[in-house]
Formats: C-alpha cells, structure tokens, sequence
C-alpha cells in the first residue's frame, strides 16, 4: 500500500512509465549517496586549505589537480580493461570509503601537508564517483527517457548536497573536521547497496533483451574494454566529441575563475577556521537547496520545452551577467560573489549538468565509454589546470586589488566561445541522432521509376504485340524507337521474335534491359537509317497528308470492328506529323471513338502533338479508370503550360470528383515551382476528398527537386488542420467505444494512420524531408531505441508550436494522457482559428 501511495505523489513530479519507477528512485538514491559525502568533504576541503594557504595558492591545488588527474585516468583506465563494470564502481566506492577514514586518522594528526593532499583527493573523489554514476545513466537510459527522468534523477545529488552541507554548516563550528569524515565515510558505505541493486535490476533487463537481440551482449563486452590511449584517440577523432571536450573545457575554466573569485572575496570577508568551514556547509546547502527544487521541477521541463540548444545557452549567459557584475563591484560586498558562485554552483549541478549529460546518449557506446572517461575525467581537470595557469598569469599582471576585475573580463571572453561551442555541438548533436535512424523502405513509384522505363516497356510491349496484328503499326513503333534512339542490339533480338515467343521471355530480363543475349541472332535484319528516312521522307509530302486526311475521314466513318486496326494506325501515325498538319484535326474523333485501343493510339498522340484543343477531350478522361493512365501521360507531356488549366479543374468543385483528384498527379509530374504553388495555395481549402491527394503530390514534387519551394504558413497550417483532424478521430472512437456503438474500430485505425502520413508528408515539405521520412517509418515500425530516436530528432529539428501539436498525436503516453493533450490541443488551435 505504502508504495501505491508514493507513486502517484512522484507522479506528480515525474512522468513515470511501468517499470521505470523502482530503478529511478535507485538511482535517485545512488547520486543522493555520493553527493552528500562530497558537500561533507568540500566545504572541509575549502576551508582548511584557505585557513593554512590562503587564496593566493589556491592556482597551486587547480594545477596539481590538473597534473594528478591524468595519471588517475590511466590507472582508471586500465582498471576498466581487467574489471567489469560492476566490480569497478563497487571498488571505486569502496577504495574512497577507506581514503575518507585514512583522512580522518591524517587530520587528528594536524600535519600542514594534509590540506593540500586532501584538496587533490577530494576532486578526485568527485570526478571518479559522478563520472561512473553518469555512465550508468546512459548505459540504462535513451535520450527521451533521460529528458523526462533525468530530473529526477539528478535531483537525488543536490538533495545529498543539501543534506551534508547543512551537515557541516550545524556541526563545524563545534566539532572537530575528523567527526564529519567518519559521517561522510559512513553515508558512502550505504552508496554501495544501492549502486547493487541498480546492476540486479540491469543484468534481469538485459538477459531478457538479448532473448531478442543476441549482438546486445556482445556490444556490451567490448565497450567494457577501454585504455587511455584508445579514449584519446576516439575523442579527436570525432568532431562532435572534440565539441563536447571543448564545451567542457570552456565550462570548467569559467567555473574556475569564478570559484577563484569568490574564495578571495569570502577569504576577505569571513573569518579562517571553522567559522570559514561552517559559511561554506551554510552557503552550498542553500544554492544546492535551489539546485534541487530547479532540478526537480523545472530541470526536465525546460529541456522538454526549449530543446537542447536553448537550454545549453542558459546557464553561461546568467554567468555573463554575474560576472560582469562582479568586476564592477569587486570587494566593496561579498553580495555579488555569492549570487555568481550561487548560480554557478545551483546551474552547473542541475540544468548545466543534465544537458550535458543528454548530449552523450546518441554516442555509440563504444565511443561513449571512451571519451567519457578522457572528456568527463581528464578534461574536467585540465581544464582546472588551465584555469590555474590563466590565474596565475592575471595575478602576476594585475595588482591583487584590479585582478579580480581582470578575471571577470577574461571570465567573459571565455563564455563567447563556450556560447560558440554550445551552439555548434547542440547542431552535431541533431545529425548524430539523424544517424540513429535507418531508412526502412523508399517510395514505391520512387523505386519503380529507379528499377525501370515504365513508357520504354510499354513501347516494347506494343511493338511486340502490333507485329503479328499489323505492319504498318510494327513499323510506326520502330520509327518510334529511332527517334527516341533507343533501338538498341538487345531489343532488335527481342521485337524480331514471334510474340508467343516473347511472352515465355524472362519479364525480368526485359525490363532490366540488361547487355544479354536473348537467344539466337534473327534471320530479319533491320535497317535504322533506311527506315528512319524513307518514313520521314513520306511524313513530310503534301501529298501523303492529303491523302491521310481523306484517309482517317474514310476509316472514322466505317465503325465496324474490322477497321479497328486502321483506325489505331491512324491514331499512331498522327502523333508522328507535324502538329499543325491537316491530318492532325481528326484527332479529337479519334479521341471519342468507341475502342479503348484506339483511344489509347489517341491520347498517346496528343501527348505528342500538345495541341491545347485536345486538352479538355483528355482531361475528361481523366474519369475513366481505364484511360486514366493513358489520359495522365499525354496531359504530362504538355508540360508547365497547361499548370493554370489543371489547377483551374483542381478547384471547380463542380467538376466530377475523379477527374479533381487525378490533377494533383498529374501537376506532381510536371513539377514546376508553379505547379507547386498551385497546390499549395488549394490545400489551404481543399476539402478531405482531396487532401490526401493534394498532400501526396506535394511530396512527390518534394522528392523530385528539393530545391522546390513551399509557404511555411500555408503547409504550417495544414499540418495543424490534419493533427486538429487526428484528435478528433481519436475522441471520436473513444466517444462511440463508450456509448456501446458497434462501429468498426479498423475504419478508425486506417484514417488514424492515413492521417498521421499525411501530417509527415506535410513536415517533409518544410523541414529536411529524409529526416521527416525517417522519424516516420521509425514511429511506426521501429524499436524502443528507434522510437526515442526518432521523437528526438523532430524534438531538435521542429518549431516549438509545430512540436507541441506532433507531439500531442504521435508521442506514446497512456490513453488517459493522450485524451487530455488532444483536447487541449483542439482548444488551443480553434481559438486561433477565431482569432483568425
């Protein structure tokens, strides 16, 4: 009872998911159990290396840090290579558990070298213990899981640094430092119970997984097996993880600096000793107090609504203005000192944190386990180093009065380019998890189109079949191929079989054309140059189109089946004359006449002859399902100048239903920008009859010419009408499943799905198309992993209102959540439908 109760509290908070919230809050537990240790031993640290050394040394300890940390990294390292994961973070914590009990012993001793080592461990402490804690996020989490979680998560370690902070601010005024190391070592022995819970939990996870995928083991193997070397070389390698050590290394400096800045302004303001010690317990736990209750809240909420480029720059441009304010008032008040060491200490432990831990979940984890050891461990303290050596030069420049305004002019100039970093790895960042996704089919005209010559095979075909029906139609196909220069050795072979023979030929071969044989050589030889002249010659006397004309009136009046065949001769043979020859005039009749073949001859003619009074005699045909294709061909072969006279059939609404929905097809085909903006311009009113329509032709010229352009409002409100559509058949079926309507729910389905294509067909016209095809095919068909991936992308690629309205219909969340988005939506887009 005890847990169904905490579960909708944290519900509240959190957007759990089955499964996902005992592992959450082991995780909450593990972070809470090594950051409150940590808050026990800084302010410890600070204040007893400030008492002995004063801030002057304080570039002394960055720099040995920064030296001490490689060798860490190598050992690190090479313990990686003979331990599984498991074993080393258990040893991890175990090893430090023991140091903070040597420590313990060291400090009752009162040695002056004690301070200094123990400020060296105690960053080690924290690099070593946050970075694994890290890794095991990414190893358990994808990236939309970690967005919705990530705060809660991290919420554990400012409640640990809460909690041990106000630990040393209670207990360092009247206790000796020794004490609360015993406290600290005892709260990290508990880390060690949680930390095994979390791998039990794992190892049941993956044991089911690699039932399905048997590769996931050994994926798992060899990232385990990760040396110095290889995570330097990994790193620079890979721009977006130069991007990331460089973003880290902007971060730490700044940090650095600022932290140097306000240990100089306490250490002139506050008293030594454990008054010093007991200031720092007080000052982290209130900016880890805000730490927590923003990570908690808003972390997770800011990440969801502003996407990862936005949030990335947040946190160094409140440091900008901290800063500058800083080096205005230096030590006239300890006033700005903390609100910049606040918010960089509060900002860095949760929104700064959490972002940058978001950007290495696209990573592969071969490379993530290798570059975050070098990025999140030996970067992490160069980068201190660095700062030191860029102090220690400022110090010796400036007089110690004017340093600290120095400081916050180069504080400054650090964050334009971490700002620049920011900027350039949140792009990477985007491509690397396009990459994630695999386009998992092409468009079946598109493939088609690719594989063969649809009008090629058909011309063929014909040839083939005229032989044995009529000779002047097998020798009118030929010229045909002539012209088109595509009488090719291959198909001479082929047309000079007998048809029978033909029709047992491999399909196959035919299409593909391929440079094979396709039998024994023929006995007929066909001459090109002697066909191709003597037909031309006879095409161009005054006397042959005379006799043409009188010829076709003779056969059009002759309307038994017998004359069949001339009049489909006659139909061809006019589509090779001239368009203004005599003969040309009938062919409207022959347009009307009662043989489909015939008409077929015909339209295949206009399309040749293009002349516009046989334009509307070919769109009317359009309403036949049989010459619809035929009828499409030749209106295609117009070309752009028939673009108004489509669209003006497109938008009568008086028009025969079927002859409007093959316009948009046909304007597809065509492919202009202007057939483009047409099309645009009546989907803004085009009814559902023809939407579907209007939207496929739209994306059929998209993936012709991407260099076509469309209206962002016009396709922006589009997309908002098919989503708008897509709530309201979700209600609906909802609605009659409720009132015991006996409907058909697979009827609901398909429009759910028709819909739900229509409105990425629409994404693709104004965002990347492939990526909008992917993030598609990968919501419908994909994995777990792939549909994190693929809600992620259009997460960093979609504008925020466009993103709400996709996310509200295609995002998987329980019915009870997805009824409360879509009604919301339906609200918010028809009030701006009124305000319209």
């Amino acid at each position: 009872m005890a847990s169904s109760r905490r579960r909708p509290v944290l519900s509240r908070v959190v957007e759990f998911k089955p499964g996902e919230a005992a592992v959450c809050s082991f995780f909450f537990l593990y972070f809470f159990l090594i950051t409150a240790p940590y808050y026990v031993i800084k302010p410890i640290r600070n204040a007893s290396y400030l008492d002995q050394l004063g801030d002057e040394r304080l570039p002394l300890a960055y720099f040995l840090t920064a030296v001490l940390i490689g060798f860490i990294v190598s050992f690190h390292s090479r313990l990686q290579i003979r331990l599984s994961r498991r074993t080393l973070i258990v040893s991890s914590l175990l090893f430090f558990f023991l140091s903070i009990c040597l420590f313990w012993w060291l400090f009752l001793q009162e040695w002056s070298w004690v301070p200094v080592v123990f400020w060296v461990w105690a960053n080690i402490f924290a690099i070593v213990l946050v970075t694994q804690f890290w890794m095991l996020v990414n190893d358990v989490f994808n990236p939309r899981e970690a967005k919705r979680l990530i705060g809660f998560i991290g919420s554990g370690g400012q409640l640990g640094a809460i909690l041990g902070s106000l630990l040393v601010g209670a207990l360092a005024r009247t206790r000796a430092f020794s004490v609360l190391l015993l406290i600290a070592a005892a709260v990290l022995a508990l880390a060690i119970l949680a930390v095994l819970r979390i791998f039990n939990w794992q190892k049941k996870r993956q044991l089911a997984e690699e039932k399905e995928d048997t590769t996931k083991k050994e994926r798992a193997r060899t990232t385990d097996k990760v040396g110095f070397r290889d995570a330097l070389e990994t790193t620079r390698k890979s721009v977006y993880l130069r991007l990331l050590a460089g973003i880290m290394l902007t971060t730490l400096i700044v940090s650095t600096l600022i932290d140097w800045q306000f240990n100089s302004v306490v250490d002139k303001r506050v008293a030594g000793g454990s008054s010093l010690a007991s200031f720092f317990g007080y000052f982290n736990a209130g900016t880890m107090a805000f730490a927590f209750l923003f990570q908690l809240l808003l972390t997770s909420q800011i990440i969801r609504r502003f996407g990862i480029r936005m949030t990335l720059l947040f946190y160094p441009l409140i440091l900008l203005f901290c800063s500058a304010g800083i080096g205005i008032i230096a030590y006239a008040s300890i006033v700005p000192a903390i609100l910049i060491k606040a918010n960089d200490k509060s900002l860095a432990y949760s929104l700064n944190q959490s972002v940058r831990e978001l950007l290495y979940i696209p990573i592969s984890p071969e490379q993530k386990y290798k570059s975050k050891i070098f990025i999140d461990m030996f970067v992490n303290r160069f980068a201190k180093g660095l700062g030191a050596v860029i102090l220690w030069l400022l110090l010796a420049s400036f007089p110690k009065t004017t340093a600290i305004r120095a400081v916050s002019l180069a504080v400054i100039g650090i964050i334009a380019i971490w700002t620049y970093l920011n900027l350039r790895g949140s792009r990477e960042y985007a491509n690397l998890v396009k990459e994630k996704l695999e386009l998992k089919w092409e468009r079946g005209d598109k493939l088609v189109a690719e594989k063969m010559d649809i009008d090629f095979t058909r011309l063929v075909f014909d040839t083939v079949e005229s032989k044995n029906r009529s000779s002047v139609l097998y020798a009118m196909h030929l010229f045909d191929m002539i012209q088109q220069d595509r009488l090719t050795p291959e198909v001479k072979k082929l047309i000079s079989y007998k048809a029978d023979e033909v029709r047992a030929a491999s399909l196959g071969t035919l299409f593909e054309q391929a440079e094979i044989g396709l039998g024994p050589a023929s006995q007929e030889e066909l001459s090109e140059d002697v066909l191709k002249k003597e037909v031309a010659e006879i095409m161009a006397l005054d006397v042959y189109q005379s006799l043409m004309k009188t010829h076709i009136e003779k056969i059009l009046e002759d309307k038994t089946e017998a004359s069949t065949i001339a009049r489909m001769e006659a139909a061809k043979a006019i589509g090779l004359m001239d368009p203004y020859a005599p003969a040309a005039e009938k062919l409207a009749d022959l347009l009307e006449d009662d043989s489909i073949e015939v008409r077929r001859y015909a339209m295949e003619s206009a399309g040749r002859l293009k002349r516009r009074e046989n334009i509307p005699n070919l769109i009317s045909k359009l309403k036949n399902p049989v010459l619809r294709e035929d009828a499409s061909n030749a209106l295609v072969k117009f070309g752009p100048k028939i673009t108004g006279t489509l669209t003006d059939y497109l938008a009568d609404q008086a028009e025969i239903l079927e002859v409007r929905r093959a316009v948009p097809g046909i304007l597809a085909r065509i492919g202009t920008q202007e057939a483009a903006d047409f099309l645009s311009w009546e989907l803004g009113g085009a009814e559902s009859d023809l939407a579907a329509e209007i939207i496929d032709a739209l994306d059929k010229i998209r993936t012709e010419d991407a260099h076509i352009c469309f209206s962002q409002s016009m396709i922006k409100a589009r997309i908002f009408t098919e989503v708008k559509s897509l709530c309201q058949n979700f209600l609906g079926a909802l609605e009659e499943e409720a009132g015991g309507e006996k409907k058909d729910a697979g009827l609901h389905e398909k429009r759910r799905a028709e819909l739900t294509w229509n409105i990425f067909k629409l994404l693709g016209l104004i965002y990347p198309q492939q990526d909008m095809v992917k993030a598609y095919q990968n919501l419908k068909t994909g994995t777990k992993d792939s549909v994190a991936y693929a809600l992620e992308l259009l997460d960093n690629v979609l504008e925020k209102d466009v993103r709400d309205a996709i996310f509200a219909v295609v995002e998987d969340v329980p019915a009870e959540e997805r009824i409360r988005r879509c009604r919301a939506l339906l609200d918010t887009l028809s009030g701006g439908r009124r305000k319209e």
